[in-house]
């Protein structure tokens, strides 16, 4: 046995007899030597070979029998089929240093994150909570995060609803999943084109048939809608993504007067409803609901972060128990810790103080990176400002196509997205103006104007 530096002693003769066994150079129920008689021969400690032997019957290599000692374990040869071994095609992803700069929808600002108070809330939480964090929690997340959560939404978003309603979960798409079990199979389900293509992927991978419903300028297509009649539409009515339009009330009542009529749910994705410049925030359509026909996804990734993996589902009444039996013995995923913080941070009013912070630093970001694009882009530029949520789009002329610029920008180190990535079909490319999602909430104000000069690069030298 040949000796090899930094490794057990033990270690080194366990993988060599393993290595020999499995090599048949053992014959089957053959009798190894003894501990004393190994160490003796390889001259090392009886412990050493005491433990690789006992290392070797834990996996099952060799059995031993009383007063006789350690034998081989009878194996049969593991089949190899060649056609079995593929490969792996390993593709590299952009990572948080490809990027110079980014004009990202997806992410959020944590510079200014309460990383202190946050980190004295979690100490409160393992002195106070112990039973919480030593048991398997509650399916729909810990009880006092849902009083909090009922509370903070009756005020800001015009929702009475009861904390059995509410199931707390690790993202908007988990509890889209968890939702889909509970709606009838081979449902048809409309989704906003563009939209968010992150729902329509998991949609295609369940039960349900996807349909994708046309935007006008009110939002989603109420006549598209009665049209392909779905038994349930997917919206975001606050801030339609990516387009930025805000749903009228008209809209909103057309929609609930069609669910209702025809027994189907909306389900309202209330995606970044937190961040509303110049106006009061727009109630939520599920604070219109009078007849259990809206679903309401919410999430703290955009007020605090997208690491937090930390978001909420509102049910009507008569699928709460149908949500709880099908759940029955399932555990969540949600990490029961940060539940735990985050109540303890909307409870005592830090979570509304940060919310009001991150509020007037966006919108003085937002402000001056428009300010910016105006200025460098002058008239082939044309932004279309709703004054809500964390990004906008423009329209600016190039002569490139889509995927010529998403391909441009990652050269230059520039994270940016266009109208492509949401629509169902592929854009056309014949027309000279571009559609670009521009998200703010990542990139650092003093980066602006780089930013804005990188931008002109990918999309006119």
């Amino acid at each position: 046995m040949q000796r090899e530096a930094g490794q057990y002693i033990y270690r080194q003769l366990y993988s060599q007899l393993k290595e020999d066994i499995l090599a048949f150079k053992y014959e089957s129920r053959e009798k190894l030597p003894s501990k004393r008689d190994m160490a003796k021969y390889l001259n090392i400690s009886v412990n050493s070979v005491k433990a690789a032997y006992e290392q070797l019957l834990a996996e099952g290599y060799i059995y031993t029998e009383e007063r006789k000692g350690y034998f081989i374990e009878p194996l049969d040869k593991l089949i190899v089929d060649p056609n079995a071994q593929i490969a792996l095609e390993v593709q590299e992803l952009p990572t948080e240093d490809s990027f110079e700069y980014s004009f990202s929808h997806m992410s959020t600002d944590i510079a200014a994150f309460p990383v202190d108070l946050w980190t004295k809330l979690i100490k409160r939480v393992f002195q106070n909570y112990d039973n919480y964090l030593s048991s398997i929690p509650h399916i729909k997340g810990p009880v006092e995060l849902r009083q909090s959560i009922a509370k903070l939404v009756s005020y800001q978003r015009g929702i009475q609803c009861h904390p059995e309603q509410i199931v707390i979960g690790s993202g908007t798409n988990t509890l889209l999943t968890k939702l889909m079990q509970l709606l009838p199979k081979g449902i048809k389900i409309a989704v906003e084109n563009p939209g968010y293509s992150r729902f329509r992927s998991l949609i295609k991978q369940t039960h349900a048939h996807l349909e994708p419903i046309s935007l006008d300028n009110k939002g989603i297509s109420i006549n598209k809608i009665k049209q392909v009649q779905p038994g349930a539409v997917i919206v975001t009515p606050s801030h339609q993504f990516p387009m930025g339009t805000i749903m009228p009330v008209s809209r909103r009542i057309n929609l609930l007067n069609w669910a209702s009529e025809t027994h189907s749910y909306i389900i309202e994705d209330d995606y970044d409803s937190e961040f509303k410049y110049e106006t009061d925030n727009i109630p939520s359509l599920f604070s219109f609901d009078k007849n259990e026909r809206v679903i309401y996804l919410g999430t703290f990734s955009k007020t605090l972060m997208p690491g937090l993996r930390m978001s909420y589902m509102i049910l009507p009444i008569q699928l709460v128990k149908q949500f709880e039996m099908l759940n029955l013995n399932m555990i969540p995923d949600f990490s029961m810790i940060n539940a735990l913080t985050l109540n303890l941070m909307i409870k005592e009013g830090h979570y509304e103080k940060y919310v009001k912070k991150m509020h007037h630093l966006y919108e003085k970001k937002r402000e001056y990176l428009i300010a910016q694009l105006t200025n460098v882009f002058k008239n082939n530029i044309k932004v279309k400002d709703t004054r809500a949520g964390l990004h906008f789009i423009v329209e600016i002329n190039t002569t490139y196509s889509y995927a010529e610029i998403e391909s441009r920008a990652k050269e230059k180190r520039l994270e940016l997205y266009t109208l492509n990535r949401f629509s169902v079909e592929p854009l056309e490319n014949n027309k000279t103006n571009k559609t670009l999602i521009i998200g703010f909430s990542k990139i650092k104000q003093a980066q602006i104007p780089q930013a804005v000069r990188r931008l002109k690069e990918v999309l006119w030298e």
